[in-house]
């Protein structure tokens, strides 16, 4: 099956607006149901299936609640999309041991998603610095 640019994007969308609400069933139903794949490649990550993927994803959510995720740029392949986000949120509670510093953060991302023949997402795959996460869990505001 071919996917088309605009069941892409609608995907894609559905599944920021779900990391928005920090709304775990909702991301994961954007999800292949056949192992699907978060890859975090600045950490070395790779979560596997539903349950790794959201015990990702609420890393996030338990250390910067108020996260939000903004779509500044698309470009569409034939069966995959890559997508340039803007991350925004204070460091407000623990954050993978780390506990709250309440700096902000401006993080940009590069995620890289494929799809399923379902037309979900098989595998994202996420490019960010690092270090600009590092700075907002030592109280350092990130821009």
């Amino acid at each position: 099956m071919t996917i088309s640019r605009d069941q892409m994007q609608a995907v894609v969308l559905e599944h920021v607006e779900a990391e928005n609400c920090n709304d775990p069933a909702r991301v994961v139903a954007t999800y292949s149901r056949i192992r699907p794949v978060f890859e975090d490649v600045p950490s070395g990550a790779r979560y596997v299936g539903g349950d790794e993927i959201v015990g990702n994803y609420r890393h996030l959510w338990d250390g910067f609640p108020a996260l939000t995720r903004e779509i500044t740029r698309w470009t569409f392949g034939e069966d995959s999309v890559v997508v340039e986000l803007t991350l925004r949120g204070r460091h407000e509670g623990v954050f993978r041991g780390t506990p709250a510093t309440y700096s902000e953060m401006t993080l940009r991302v590069i995620a890289h998603f494929e799809f399923d023949d379902e037309g979900r997402i098989q595998q994202e795959t996420a490019y960010y610095d690092s270090l600009a996460v590092v700075g907002a869990l030592r109280g350092q505001a990130t821009t």
